[in-house]
């Protein structure tokens, strides 16, 4: 049987677009895999060599392999440098040089890839760490005002509040386990202090961000706070094979939705509903009273209320940029803290020096012993009830003049960086000049070029790790380094001369809030207890560009830092 002429016509159609479509699909992978690399500008440059499809990204994106690989290849290649991503197709640069750097992170000619910021826009909305461009610059211009160092200085009550509550969490914690473990006294046992402090740094940020007690230390199943452990629980399972198909074609995240897509879909409309509320009650009370109220959301109300029409945040951008403080600023300081409690605990005589400088500063202020009472001296008008005498909120306001905190805080944000590294992609071609020249095809030159769409990998721990600028123990916890700094360091681009907190227009606006937390909850822990490492545990970095800390032997996939604790008298 023939098939009719218009069917037989059809088909030799169809075959015709789909052979070209295929044609053009060959040529296109071609050109990608093959003729795009011999013309990429980066392949004229030094670097490490590999198989047609042998990735780097293991390499530099592992905490436990990073540190030895950057050493390994800025001996080899100098400080500027290529190595492969998904193949050898993928060259990417990677650079150790301060000028190249300070462009890289402050050029509008280098952005966050899409990828990275549709994953945090689904997570925390369409905040000041999701945006770039025009929407970036008009957020931070309205949200920086709220993050200047006196308005930081008066959530420190707010934090000494909370880090006393967190101390009467573990204390009830230990008493409660009646059976010391082997090895240990009695009031002395294992806790887990990334659960402590995860709640803490929560219900911390609502306090100072919002003035709102989410209180998941005393009730962690409230429903106020379940949405968000959902969602901290979401981005502590890491990038999965499936979140990557979901990226790249987003129709099956709608019509076949994975389970992790369920969940964040559920938690943002329960914490949109809470914030929307949260949103109004604030708005309401500025309109009334004109308070000095001073956590951060009613700065930003203010600032927007304020503001020119055409450059005030909607709703919707408020929620967003409330979501992204709440979100980055749990989780970078609680796992800056539970670094800081490693050291400590594996560093003793610098615990000892620390705890006599706390306590004299205590002594000096006319405090005798930890705070037990409750009395409301926040600053908050008809706000929740913080725990602190005149002297404690003194003392707590003063924490920025200790010189050892300062420098134990410091180091460990140098040694153990929330953010271990960061990227960057260029939006067209541009010309990077160097500080230290480097080979291109047999010549030294100071200047390379680099092709639209080429990805940039910062280091920042490697750049913290590295031994050229903080001397032969550079992987060590010393915070006497700090007394007097190298003047390669004084030259480094970053706050506070680490790259932590990144540089330039993206830097972290809320670094100064993380820094006074984490001084107010480090001073107020170690007056209250004595922490020890738990033998036979190896507490290994984990999640690629998040240095969450975990115990190797568990291989759990959440953060883990069982620590001794022992009540001081």
């Amino acid at each position: 049987m023939e098939l009719p002429p218009v069917v037989f016509a059809l088909l030799k159609a169809c075959g015709c677009a789909a052979a070209l479509l295929l044609l053009h699909g060959l040529i296109w992978l071609v050109n990608l895999l093959v003729v795009a690399p011999v013309f990429d500008p980066l392949n004229e440059l030094p670097g490490e060599s590999g198989q047609f499809f042998q990735s780097h990204l293991d390499d530099v994106a592992d905490p436990q392999l990073s540190p030895d690989t950057h050493e390994r290849w800025k001996k080899a290649f100098g400080k500027t440098f290529r190595f492969h991503g998904f193949g050898r197709h993928d060259y990417r640069l990677m650079t150790f040089d301060f000028r190249a750097i300070s462009h890289i992170l402050t050029s509008t000619v280098y952005e966050k890839p899409w990828q990275t910021r549709t994953i945090m826009s689904r997570l925390i909305g369409r905040g000041i760490i999701s945006m770039e461009g025009h929407e970036h610059k008009v957020q931070r211009k309205l949200i920086g005002p709220a993050f200047t160092p006196q308005s930081m200085k008066e959530l420190a009550p707010i934090f000494y509040s909370k880090a006393e509550e967190l101390c009467d969490f573990w204390d009830n914690e230990l008493s409660s386990k009646e059976v010391p473990e082997q090895g240990s006294s009695k009031g002395d046992l294992t806790v887990d202090v990334t659960i402590g402090l995860g709640r803490a740094m929560f219900d911390a940020m609502g306090l100072g961000g919002f003035d709102y007690d989410f209180n998941s230390l005393v009730d962690d199943t409230r429903p106020d706070h379940q949405p968000y452990r959902k969602m901290f629980n979401v981005v502590d399972q890491g990038i999965s094979p499936r979140d990557v198909v979901d990226l790249f074609f987003p129709f099956f995240r709608k019509f076949y939705p994975s389970e992790k897509t369920v969940t964040i879909e559920e938690s943002t409309k329960d914490i949109r509903r809470l914030g929307k509320k949260i949103i109004e009650r604030k708005r309401a009370e500025l309109e009334i009273d004109d308070s000095d109220a001073k956590d951060i959301l009613s700065l930003l109300v203010k600032a927007n209320l304020s503001s020119n029409p055409s450059s005030r945040l909607s709703d919707k951008d408020l929620l967003d940029q409330c979501s992204t403080f709440l979100f980055a600023g749990t989780d970078s300081v609680a796992i800056g803290l539970s670094w800081a409690l490693r050291q400590l605990a594996t560093h003793p005589d610098i615990q000892t020096q620390l705890f006599d400088e706390l306590k004299a500063s205590q002594q000096a202020k006319g405090i005798d012993g930890y705070n037990s009472d409750n009395s409301d001296d926040s600053g908050f008008v008809e706000g929740p009830s913080m725990r602190g005498t005149h002297n404690h909120t003194a003392w707590a306001k003063s924490l920025d003049t200790l010189p050892l905190l300062d420098r134990v805080v410091r180091e460990t944000l140098r040694v153990s960086p929330p953010v271990h590294s960061t990227i960057r992609v260029a939006t067209k071609d541009d010309e990077i000049v160097l500080s230290e020249p480097i080979s291109i095809g047999g010549q030294e030159s100071n200047t390379f070029r680099i092709r639209k769409g080429t990805y940039i990998h910062i280091p920042i721990e490697g750049i913290n790790f590295a031994e050229d600028i903080w001397g032969a123990d550079a992987r060590e916890f010393n915070p006497d380094r700090w007394k007097k700094l190298p003047d390669v360091v004084c030259a480094l681009p970053g706050i506070g001369n680490v790259l932590s907190f990144g540089y330039g227009p993206h830097s972290c606006l809320g670094h100064r809030f993380a820094v006074s937390e984490m001084k107010v909850f480090l001073a107020t822990l170690v007056l209250r207890f004595e922490f020890a490492p738990v033998k036979g545990l190896h507490i290994k970095k984990w999640n690629s560009f998040v240095t969450r800390p975990f115990v190797e032997s568990i291989g759990s996939d959440k953060p883990q830092l069982p620590l001794h604790l022992l009540r001081r008298s």
